[in-house]
């Protein structure tokens, strides 16, 4: 058999290996796209849920306050509360739809909180025609407490179902994940085989032929005159060794682009949830080793639900990523900029001397969204929500130090007059009223 012949089945089992290994590869990856896509989804029914009985509370407290004070000013967290509440409803049933028992449990839910606005509503509806006595009765009889108990023990078992799909969804992402990772492996173990099973061939086809040519090219450096012998067929060592060293690349910038892609957001190019906890942790562990400060921003874009239902998903896409670009824009770079999904997104400073570098960063996200973009041909704003933990002021723990970022940014959403909050820990108590 040929040298040629040789080397063309040598290139048409690895090019055979290196198809199917990609192919194999892209299929596990859009698997892997779709399980992440269901951690992501249930993550959300799970939030809109927490914010359900949160909206209620806060509908709730409108009525007490609008009770012992009668002041009409009282009545606005229960008529934001009741709208919230129904919207979230909403919400919850459309991402559940796939899921009948859910479903039954929102109805449930739904019917609870039908019982528990007409019982609101009846005090209030008393109270406005001079009927305070009344209205104090009918809260005296306790079923507004008694349905409110109802809904907090239907939202408590709904949301907990909801996390055991979470743990089952992260698992099956997980093990996409440990299945990738086994394929690569398999990738380079079978080039590490192929380059020893080929070496001996290889030194007898190429190397000593390669070795000829630079003795060669050494002779014509000096001027001296090539005989014959001094030639070898360099045309199939060429097409041998650009194979090779192709596929050796193209193995590399698969590795690489996997990697890269796991972790993360494919519209924005920012870093994703996954790399959350590892980079906060490092930030963390230098922040206590330098005696410095570490700010978690939570961000959360205002009305983008809004930018979508009348704009279009693909002004939509724009928004997320010039929001991206503005963020990165803003920080330093020893700072991380993450999405964490839909309009959500998180930045670590690191490094602050003192609460007021926290301030002066806030300021220049902040600045940053004063102005109108241009997405299009169109000028559109773009209004964050952003709350902030401070280790170690707010804690020293990196899921705590997220988790009360998170709470800030909604009592800045909550606070039309201002789109910024600290985190404060009046806000727990807040959360678990």
């Amino acid at each position: 058999m040929s040298v040629r012949l040789k080397l063309i089945l040598f290139l048409l089992v690895l090019f055979s290996v290196a198809i199917a290994s990609s192919a194999l590869t892209f299929k596990l990856e859009s698997y892997g796209e779709e399980k992440l896509a269901w951690v992501i989804h249930t993550h959300n029914v799970i939030t809109k849920s927490e914010r359900l009985l949160s909206s209620m509370k806060d509908a709730e407290t409108g009525q007490r306050g609008f009770l012992l004070t009668q002041e009409i000013h009282y009545l606005q967290p229960y008529y934001t509360g009741i709208a919230e509440s129904k919207q979230l409803l909403s919400a919850l049933q459309e991402l559940t739809k796939d899921n009948q028992k859910q479903q039954q449990a929102l109805k449930h839910i739904e019917k609870s909180m039908a019982l528990k606005f007409e019982e609101l509503a009846a005090t209030i509806d008393f109270v406005q025609q001079d009927q305070l006595p009344k209205a104090l009765s009918l809260v005296k009889e306790d079923k507004g407490k008694a349905y409110m108990d109802d809904l907090r023990e239907d939202l408590n078992q709904f949301t907990n179902i909801e996390l055991l799909l979470l743990e089952q969804r992260k698992g099956d992402f997980k093990e996409n994940r440990s299945q990738l990772v086994t394929l690569i492996k398999m990738q380079i173990a079978f080039l590490i085989f192929l380059a020893i099973g080929s070496f001996f061939f290889m030194k007898r086809n190429v190397f000593d032929p390669l070795k000829l040519l630079l003795f060669s090219t050494k002779k014509m450096q000096k001027g001296h005159k090539l005989d014959i012998s001094d030639i070898v067929e360099k045309n199939e060592m060429g097409k041998l060794l650009s194979a090779f060293y192709q596929m050796n690349e193209v193995v590399h910038e698969k590795t690489e682009a996997l990697a890269y892609k796991a972790h993360h957001d494919e519209l924005t190019g920012l870093k994703n949830c996954s790399m959350v906890n590892t980079e906060l942790q490092a930030a963390l562990y230098q922040a206590a080793k330098t005696n410095t400060k570490v700010a978690v921003y939570f961000l959360d874009l205002n009305k983008f639900k809004e930018i979508n239902d009348t704009l279009g998903h693909d002004v939509g896409d724009e928004v997320l990523k010039k929001t991206a670009q503005l963020l990165t824009e803003t920080v330093r770079s020893r700072d991380n900029v993450f999405r964490l999904g839909g309009d959500e997104f998180l930045v670590i400073g690191q490094g602050i001397a003192q609460c007021s570098g926290v301030k002066k960063l806030t300021s220049k996200l902040l600045e940053q969204f004063k102005f109108p973009v241009n997405i299009g041909s169109e000028p559109l704003s773009i209004s964050p929500s952003v709350g902030v933990a401070i280790y170690p002021d707010d804690s020293i723990d990196g899921e705590e130090l997220i988790k009360f970022a998170d709470i800030a940014m909604y009592e800045a959403k909550k606070d039309k007059g201002n789109s910024y909050k600290e985190f404060a820990p009046m806000m727990l108590k807040r959360e678990t009223d």
